[in-house]
């Protein structure tokens, strides 16, 4: 685990929801774990989070790990992870969502 991801570990309290960006498995891009923080094992570089989403216990390798969001407080808590995309309406005005592009 890199020193700075150790650093912030030891001031989050344990049941702060977080979500840790790393590359897991055979995923070609970064990946997500995410859910509350049980335990973190420093010897073996893991960290025990529960997922509010499934109700389960799993453990998170931080050896592959790169950066600790803990700005949310729960799965979705700011929004969907995707936004809407633009859809022009049959005026020709186009929205994302309900909101209207004013552009120049």
């Amino acid at each position: 685990m890199n020193q700075d991801l150790k650093e912030q570990l030891t001031h989050i309290p344990k049941g702060k929801y977080l979500m840790i960006y790393g590359r897991w498995g055979n995923a070609i891009n970064h990946t997500i774990e995410q859910g509350e923080l049980k335990n973190v094992n420093w010897d073996r570089d893991t960290v025990e989070l529960h997922s509010t989403v499934y109700g389960n216990d799993f453990t998170v390798d931080m050896s592959k790990a790169f950066s600790i969001d803990e700005s949310r407080s729960g799965s979705g808590a700011r929004g969907s992870v995707q936004s809407p995309d633009w859809k022009q309406n049959s005026q020709g005005d186009w929205y994302k969502g309900d909101r209207k592009y004013e552009g120049h």
